[in-house]
């Protein structure tokens, strides 16, 4: 599954509260209506991360769908 472009990413996690986690991630964005494309992505971030802002989100997105972090 390929990764959401960084807008679309962004505009479903409007309004989240940082720092937050990946759980807090996936309720932000299913409320916001991602589809399979924001869900899964997020989904496959590491459970125990916290993330400081949307930059650090993206960059872990961004890292997992080129090959980065496992």
């Amino acid at each position: 599954m390929s990764a959401p472009d960084r807008s679309s990413l962004e505009q479903h996690l409007a309004g989240t509260r940082y720092p937050c986690g990946r759980d807090e991630l996936l309720r932000r964005a299913a409320a916001a209506g991602g589809g399979d494309a924001v869900l899964g992505c997020l989904g496959g971030l590491p459970d125990r991360d916290r993330y400081d802002d949307f930059a650090a989100v993206w960059e872990a997105v961004s890292a997992k769908h080129v090959g980065g972090a496992p």
